[in-house]
Formats: C-alpha cells, structure tokens, sequence
C-alpha cells in the first residue's frame, strides 16, 4: 500500500470524481455533474492547496483524501481534511487511516498547526482517532455536520 499524489496518477482521477460523486454529491446536490466533480478534482497540486491523494495498492486506486483551503463555507477555518474515500472492497483495513496520515503530515509540513474536518454520519470514527469535537452547524445545503479538529504539533 502506497499513499501518493494524484498529480502523479492522474489516470485515476476518473475514478475518483465517480466515487466523490457518488458518496457525497448524488442526492445532495443534484445540480452539481460528475464533469463538475471531475474538473475540480483534477485542480490538484503537489505543494499548495488543494492537494489530492490516493491510497494505491496493486497498481489499483483503493481510497483517496483531499487537504483543501476551506470544506465548509460558512466557517472560516483552514485548512481540511475533505473528501475521505475508502473503495468498499478495501475496508477495514487501515486505508482511511494511511490516508488521513498523510494528509496531516503534508498540513503540516506546508506550515499548519490545526486540521479541520467535517462530516455528518462518521463522528464516532474521527472521536476514536482523537480529533476534538469544535460544533454541528448547518451548512448552505442544509446539512448537519460536525466540526472536528486536530491539533498538528
């Protein structure tokens, strides 16, 4: 298992728009296209914001994880650890995990003492990892998330 840059694998960039798409677009944003999702995520860099990752294992994309500038507008909180995706056939076997190393190791080398994240049904998760619960808001889509933080030391 490897945790690369997605700028140096852009041929997966297809399939990750797809799984983006289909975990956090469809159903919640109907008027936002898979060629939405597909063009900002191949707006990825290797040293500024955003930065994209994958999890790659056996020459396959297993997961990805983005270190992006702001993952909720109507805070103002930089930078998160957005758009964590596990393959379903690749669970539960420390991939997410692998992931979010990473992209805390890249905040922090980019300067960032603090790591944001969001998200609405995976609390429990990020608790266990030892993120700090900071608020439940609602957002401009009318959803729920939680609001954790890292401190990155």
């Amino acid at each position: 298992m490897k945790i690369e840059y997605l700028r140096d694998h852009i041929g997966f960039a297809r399939t990750v728009a797809k799984w983006l798409h289909d975990e956090f677009v469809c159903g919640i944003r109907d008027d936002i296209s898979y060629e939405y999702v597909l063009s900002s995520i191949l707006e990825c860099n290797k040293q500024a914001l955003p930065i994209r990752l994958v999890a790659l294992t056996e020459g396959k994309c297993a997961g990805t994880a983005s270190l992006v500038f702001n993952d909720l507008k109507c805070r103002d909180y930089t930078p998160w650890l957005a758009a964590l995706y596990v393959e379903a056939g690749h669970r539960n076997q420390g991939i997410g995990l692998l992931l979010i190393d990473a992209v805390k190791d890249i905040a922090r080398q980019l300067g960032y003492d603090k790591l944001y994240l969001r998200t609405e049904h995976a609390s429990g998760y990020y608790r266990k990892l030892g993120w700090e619960f900071v608020e439940t808001c609602i957002d401009s889509f009318n959803l729920q998330p939680d609001v954790f933080v890292t401190e990155l030391g």
